[in-house]
């Protein structure tokens, strides 16, 4: 099922509850294909891809093989690694705005659509966050 974490409402909805959604004040938000030329929610043109991995999971699994280092040398690490990597490669991607920060799960990524970029996440970081 596709959701849509909304930065706006600070809800995690559906598609179909999301055409409805009175809280972001677009009753009209998706009737049209997404493409992801531009954000639905904010209208920003900057999007990019990620995996949808919570990375604390992955740095936790890497973290215990390191631990077990001593007591396995080193066999531990390689065999979370590889855990770790299959987990990885398995899980989906998923689109996100630099601007408004609303995430698209579950949903077929366009293949011109960019990875992560920080420069271009800093063009859109508030400005007491620069300095």
């Amino acid at each position: 099922m596709s959701q849509l974490d909304c930065e706006v409402c600070k809800k995690t909805k559906s598609f179909t509850e999301a055409k409805k959604c009175n809280d972001c004040n677009k009753s009209n938000l998706f009737e049209c294909d997404l493409d992801f030329s531009e954000c639905p929610v904010c209208g920003c043109k900057h999007l990019y891809y990620k995996k949808d991995f919570n990375q604390a999971v992955g740095c936790i699994i890497i973290l215990i093989g390191a631990l077990l280092v001593p007591w396995t040398y080193g066999i531990s690490l390689i065999v979370l690694s590889i855990i770790d990597l299959l987990l990885y490669r398995r899980i989906k991607d998923s689109v996100e705005c630099y601007q408004c920060k609303s995430e698209y799960k579950n949903m077929a990524v366009p293949k011109g659509l960019n990875p992560f970029d920080h420069h271009t996440a800093e063009l859109y970081e508030p400005q007491d966050q620069q300095q």
